[in-house]
């Protein structure tokens, strides 16, 4: 049988690449055997777009209930896949982040979706503060029922909006750590993370897409890349890359990368 991509969010298996149905068909019914708490089969047939980080997809088999919990590290992240962002793939990131963290820390998450980088740094160190900003309506509400479902209230404090707008007027010279965990708006959001560093003195979490032709970041062209939106912005500031990696592969030759920026330290 072909081999297809694909990953599984909760109860939900979700087929990454194109077939024929009859291939499809088998390849569901193969990974539904194998594994029985699957319930239901998409099909994606539209890459995630967008701010709001929104795919196309498309029923192909089981039962029609698209609401489900995924279950990571004792965290548990209630969400539907038609309307919200969520990759299993990026767990061990969040756990990565999360164990950076230190006490009483405060943190923004500039593009929260249904919470999981947030919930899975306030179950790890419960002595912080976070501000977790999402402009996905859906998704902000399915982050408020998290936030609940894993007993973090007390930690975090969700912010249903565009970050673009909410950051400038209420998180400037606040924050020990911000995170941005959305490549599509990196060159945007970095210098705002800044700003809302305390001091200019932090941490930024900074995750780009960009093309690489072996399995090497080249941190020549990052610090490049960095320096050219700190110019633009007129941003005049010392910093030091402390940890990159690559976080998944989305194309050949194309990479998903996280970098840890230090900021006037």
């Amino acid at each position: 049988m072909k081999p297809l991509s694909f990953e599984i969010i909760g109860s939900i298996l979700i087929i990454r690449d194109s077939a024929n149905n009859r291939v499809l068909k088998e390849f569901a019914e193969e990974k539904m055997k194998k594994h029985p708490y699957i319930q239901t089969v998409l099909l994606q047939t539209a890459k995630i777009q967008g701010q709001k980080r929104t795919r196309e997809l498309k029923f192909l088999l089981g039962n029609r209930n698209f609401e489900t919990i995924h279950r990571e590290h004792g965290n548990q992240y209630l969400l539907n896949p038609l309307d919200t962002f969520f990759s299993p793939r990026l767990s061990f990131e969040r756990q990565r982040i999360a164990s950076l963290v230190k006490e009483n820390e405060i943190i923004i998450n500039f593009f929260a979706g249904v919470g999981p980088f947030s919930i899975a740094i306030a179950r790890k160190q419960p002595n912080c503060l976070i501000h977790s900003i999402e402009l996905n309506e859906k998704s902000c509400n399915y982050m408020q029922k998290n936030i609940e479902l894993n007993n973090c209230g007390d930690k975090i404090i969700a912010h249903c909006g565009d970050v673009f707008d909410i950051a400038p007027h209420e998180f400037l010279n606040s924050a020990d750590r911000v995170l941005l965990p959305l490549p599509l708006e990196s060159k945007r959001s970095l210098p705002l993370a800044f700003e809302c560093l305390e001091n200019g003195k932090g941490t930024i979490h900074w995750q780009i897409t960009d093309h690489l032709s072996s399995k090497n970041i080249d941190l020549n062209i990052v610090k490049i890349s960095i320096e050219e939106i700190f110019a633009t912005e007129k941003i005049s500031t010392e910093y030091s890359i402390s940890e990159y990696r690559i976080i998944r592969w989305i194309a050949p030759h194309i990479a998903h990368i996280a970098i840890d920026i230090e900021l006037g330290k």
